[in-house]
């Protein structure tokens, strides 16, 4: 085993990194900065699945905003081109994740972000195969799950891949009950 030689200053501050000071300035954090950060950040983030993407309580999509972005599939759930999110917003979305990443991890945002990447792709084609096909009899789960979110309880059963963060979440669907009512309009 090679040993090195590795000098340590217990008892000093480190010297500047950066003459300019605000590089500098971005060298150095207390503990509750990056505590208040992170506890924000979820806030933010939970603030923006219960009011922007599935309203928690109701399942509703009246802002024209949600609309776009979810609610239009719940209202035609079998349009197959509108099954996965299109590649602009994704894109813009994936972009935003993966610089958070790189910012918390640095270099290993790359292999985190692989895993994350693949990890929406396989909901995202699980999600249009359920949309897409009728289940095989081994799968019929997924199928019924997903059916309970469309046409029943829009504020549950959130889960296409797994059900694990409906029981995490507390967003497992009820027995006997809807929260929406199905108006079946015919094509034009």
């Amino acid at each position: 085993m090679d040993l090195y030689n590795v000098r340590i200053y217990p008892n000093s501050k480190s010297p500047r990194i950066f003459k300019n000071r605000f590089l500098e300035l971005l060298t150095k954090t207390h503990p509750i900065v990056i505590t208040l950060l992170y506890i924000s950040l979820g806030i933010v983030m939970l603030w923006w699945y219960m009011h922007l993407y599935h309203k928690a309580g109701d399942g509703s999509y009246h802002s024209r905003f949600k609309y776009i972005f979810h609610g239009i599939h719940h209202e035609y759930p079998n349009d197959h081109d509108r099954l996965v999110l299109p590649p602009v917003p994704s894109l813009l979305i994936a972009g935003t994740l993966l610089g958070l990443f790189y910012l918390i991890m640095g270099a290993w945002a790359l292999v985190f972000g692989t895993g994350f990447l693949w990890g929406y792709l396989s909901y995202m084609n699980v999600h249009y195969i359920v949309h897409r096909f009728s289940p095989p009899k081994q799968f019929a789960f997924w199928w019924k799950y997903h059916t309970i979110h469309h046409f029943q309880q829009h504020d549950r059963a959130f889960g296409v891949t797994t059900p694990i963060w409906d029981y995490v979440f507390g967003t497992r669907p009820e027995a006997h009950r809807k929260t929406v009512h199905i108006e079946v309009m015919k094509n034009n």
